[in-house]
């Protein structure tokens, strides 16, 4: 089963998608708030895919990924963000993200993203 890790600094964002998670079948190891957290829980946690913000109060998401990437380059990451820019997508795209999920988004549009991720 694929075990999935949540970063995003709402906690009710978090909680409302760890909610659509589980209720499809799916594991969630854990949340983190930050890159801190993330870093800090992710040794030994199993996670194969990481839904990753870009935008936190003190530190940039495309960082975070490009760090995530170098440390984990096997975990799969979706980032997720409400900014549709161009400039975002090809910086993730390159420093490794595996989709884009745009916000707002529904239990349809975070499954199919989810499926096409963990398929690529």
């Amino acid at each position: 089963m694929l075990k999935i890790a949540l970063v995003d600094d709402s906690v009710i964002l978090r909680s409302a998608i760890k909610n659509v998670l589980e209720s499809s079948g799916f594991e969630v190891a854990f949340e983190a708030g930050g890159s801190a957290e993330l870093f800090s829980k992710l040794e030994g946690s199993g996670v194969g895919l990481i839904l990753l913000d870009v935008f936190f109060p003190t530190e940039n998401g495309l960082d975070i990924l490009a760090k995530l990437k170098k440390m984990a380059p096997q975990v799969k990451v979706l980032i997720v963000t409400g900014l549709r820019q161009d400039s975002i997508l090809e910086e993730a795209e390159r420093l490794g993200a595996n989709g884009v999920l745009y916000k707002p988004f529904d239990t349809d549009d975070l499954l199919s993203a989810i499926d096409r991720v963990s398929r690529s």
